[in-house]
């Protein structure tokens, strides 16, 4: 497995807002463990509905470090913005990626700060995906 070429490929699909090629990047029964709900997501479906709607939120999302380890595990920090309650706020987080043996996502699991930062997203996600288009 070639975490450079994961790496590549998740920032580029990231940037291009391109969610067939960011979903294509996962396993079918995939898990999301989002920094606001104690209970995952599951199955790639999902997921993808899930990042279209963070994608609306974050403005722009740039990853700044990137770790990896030989048991398949990718950690990319990033910053971005979130519409907090009278201006943006700035937030940092991380993406923690899980990998298979073919460089699939098995898991994504998203940590984010700060508290502040991550109870306006929490509002935003949640006004998402409580309106008529709402994937879930």
């Amino acid at each position: 497995m070639n975490h450079h070429d994961f790496i590549a490929r998740w920032e580029a699909a990231v940037a291009a807002h391109d969610l067939d090629a960011m979903a294509a990047m996962f396993v079918e029964d995939a898990v999301f463990r989002s920094p606001a709900v104690f209970k995952p997501y599951q199955g790639r479906a999902v997921i993808q509905g899930i990042l279209g709607l963070v994608m609306q939120v974050f403005s722009p999302l740039t990853y700044t470090n990137v770790w990896s380890n030989e048991r398949g595990g990718v950690v990319m920090q990033f910053a971005a913005t979130v519409p907090g309650p009278d201006k943006r706020l700035e937030i940092e987080g991380v993406d923690i990626f899980q990998l298979d043996e073919q460089g699939q996502i098995t898991e994504l699991r998203v940590m984010i700060r700060p508290l502040r930062g991550l109870q306006a997203l929490a509002a935003a996600m949640e006004r998402l995906m409580a309106g008529p288009s709402a994937p879930l």
